[in-house]
């Protein structure tokens, strides 16, 4: 067997167990065995069943925006997905510099480009939100990730399928799971994302989709989502510009779902000369730089283009041989008003969002995930 067949079934194996327990662990709290804590406000959980790539960060900073835009008082909990603090409990102040997050993860980093609002990291998100409430006025807390924090209680448990991959079936590793899809059941919404209007996942796979999660949860309520491209921006600009970049480009990412940043770019018309794939959250070492650096001046392309969500992942300070930019997309949520009357039904909150009427609602992020 050779190593890398090792590998897939070590990860494999790995990946089985995870998702062994987080079942194991979810019918003790459905049994009352393990006790949720109570946090003042009220909660959001954004979460999935599958390991990244379904859009997660762009909808949390799109919900968040809107819950702003209803006049409510809004935190995000994280673990801060591999950040290298050592604090055990961190409270970020509104308005709190990216520059000085560099060590708390590309999310966190994320969410302070976009949102004026406090953040709490911990990997008990419990004790991040009371730490937040003893500081803030806090009407509602945004559970990043937390389907599987089941320590905390909610109310309201949102979960994200990939329409285009929604159990994680894509790479070397067969099912890369961390629950069940039976897990569902304790969502009360499904956003399908990734539902581009241009390809099969906004028709037939994506009803099919759905008459099986409805199998699994019926009458749970499900809302779609698209991206939209919006243009480019040089790496030291937060807004894109109208221009693309010149020439032909050395494209290149770290993300859960890289096809959808290279179909980006197709539909744009943005000639590629070279694509390089990067694992998830990739933080940038010297030789990955030094090895785009080579892919550039061995292809004659012209400039690099990225992700704003890898764009924070890179070194401060590196000068690349070619100018940088990070392609833009903003994502939309598809059945808006009824999504905003289900969290206003569910939150005790209708009121706020139906006396907004139909004004314009943020745009889900720029982000790639």
């Amino acid at each position: 067997m050779t190593t890398s067949r090792t590998a897939v079934r070590i990860a494999s194996g790995a990946v089985s167990a995870f998702t062994a327990i987080s079942s194991a662990r979810a019918k003790l709290y459905r049994a009352g065995l393990l006790r949720q804590r109570h946090l003042r406000a009220k909660v959001i959980s954004v979460g999935n069943i599958t390991w990244g790539g379904t859009g997660k960060t762009p909808f949390v900073l799109w919900l968040a925006a809107r819950l702003q835009t209803a006049g409510l008082h809004v935190s995000i909990l994280t673990r801060g997905y591999r950040r290298t603090s050592r604090e055990r409990i961190i409270v970020l102040p509104p308005g709190f510099p990216p520059y000085k997050a560099l060590d708390y993860g590309d999310e966190v980093q994320l969410f302070l480009r976009h949102l004026q609002i406090p953040i709490g990291i911990a990997a008990s998100r419990y004790e991040a939100g009371r730490s937040l409430e003893q500081k803030y006025a806090i009407d509602v807390h945004l559970l990043d990730d937390g389907f599987q924090h089941l320590q905390l209680s909610r109310d309201l448990d949102l979960v994200l399928l990939d329409s285009e991959n929604p159990w994680g079936a894509r790479g070397e590793l067969p099912r890369l799971l961390r629950e069940s899809p039976q897990a569902l059941k304790r969502a009360q919404a499904i956003l399908f994302t990734r539902c581009d209007p241009a390809g099969a996942s906004c028709n037939g796979s994506l009803g099919a989709l759905k008459e099986y999660v409805q199998q699994i949860h019926p009458g749970a309520p499900s809302y779609s989502v698209s991206t939209r491209f919006l243009g480019f921006a040089e790496a030291s600009q937060l807004h894109p510009t109208s221009g693309s970049p010149p020439g032909r480009a050395v494209a290149f990412c770290g993300l859960g779902n890289p096809g959808g940043f290279f179909t980006t770019l197709s539909r744009a018309s943005i000639p590629i000369a070279v694509k390089k794939i990067f694992p998830d959250h990739h933080r940038y070492s010297l030789s990955d730089l030094h090895l785009l650096k080579d892919l550039v001046s061995k292809s004659n392309a012209d400039c690099f283009i990225t992700t704003e969500k890898d764009l924070v992942n890179l070194p401060q300070g590196f000068s690349f041989p070619r100018p940088l930019y990070w392609a833009a997309v903003e994502s939309y949520l598809h059945e808006e008003d009824k999504f905003l009357s289900l969290l206003g039904e569910k939150l005790g909150w209708s009121d706020r969002f139906h006396s907004q009427g139909h004004l314009a609602a943020p745009p889900l992020s720029r982000v790639s995930s």
